[in-house]
């Protein structure tokens, strides 16, 4: 019985029809790829502003820009396993959260180890991140615009690469100090991020995670995704019942 109400729910999500709440769901996943990408590459350019005002030797730079990518390896491997074990949901906003508190202390970072430890903070939540939203995002979509909407996601992440650059050179520009510019850099990271934990904290957990966990758990959907699989059953029963015979 628990086999037929997992296998109808999920059928019903894959033949779903696009709806505000997929689109919902591209822009909180897409917001959070498009952080992940500023954090991570922002700091090339904050790093040069650091060097002239710490005079950082070769050493300590390539720590500096190297610490983000290896904490988030360790991010992606333990949070994408620890999202299988407590849920999609607890994960996808726990990361955002990390990332806003990360980007504020590197901002706010009196010394060089501060800046470092927040750096590696940083890097944990970012890694985190890209798992949780790739994986959120294929298990919202429906089977017809799943390629179109993960890709959708992850195109975020061109524009992350392109705003950093671009906010470097307004503040630059408007002759802004070394020491302000690279914090500004670095805390401006906080906003997305921030944005991402509101509107995540409203995302309700992966149907097909709930599905799986349900089922082997207790044999028992959640009424409210057999709901939902109800209620993404009417438009094609009302595009069945309008089409001419």
């Amino acid at each position: 019985m628990a086999d037929t109400r997992s296998g109808d729910l999920i059928a019903a999500l894959d033949d779903a029809p696009m709806t505000r709440f997929h689109l919902r769901a591209v822009l909180v996943s897409g917001m959070g790829f498009f952080t992940d990408a500023y954090d991570l590459f922002v700091i090339g350019i904050a790093s040069t502003l650091i060097t002239q005002q710490w005079h950082l030797s070769a050493g300590r730079l390539a720590l500096l820009n190297s610490t983000m990518l290896g904490a988030a390896f360790i991010g992606a491997f333990v949070f994408g396993r620890v999202a299988d074990l407590i849920g999609r949901k607890h994960v996808y906003w726990l990361v955002a959260a990390i990332m806003v508190v990360a980007a504020l202390g590197s901002a706010l970072a009196p010394s060089f180890w501060v800046l470092i430890g927040f750096r590696f903070l940083l890097g944990l939540g970012v890694g985190g991140d890209y798992p949780v939203s790739a994986v959120l995002m294929t298990e919202y979509a429906n089977r017809k615009d799943r390629g179109r909407m993960v890709g959708l996601v992850f195109s975020t992440q061109a524009l992350g690469l392109v705003i950093g650059p671009l906010v470097a050179l307004g503040l630059l520009g408007a002759g802004t100090s070394s020491d302000v510019g690279w914090r500004v850099l670095l805390g401006l990271g906080a906003v997305p991020a921030a944005a991402v934990l509101y509107l995540r904290r409203r995302m309700p957990e992966s149907p097909r995670y709930q599905a799986q966990v349900y089922e082997c758990r207790s044999n028992l959907l959640p009424q409210s995704w057999l709901a939902w699989a109800q209620l993404s059953e009417q438009p094609r029963r009302q595009e069945s019942s309008s089409s001419p015979s």
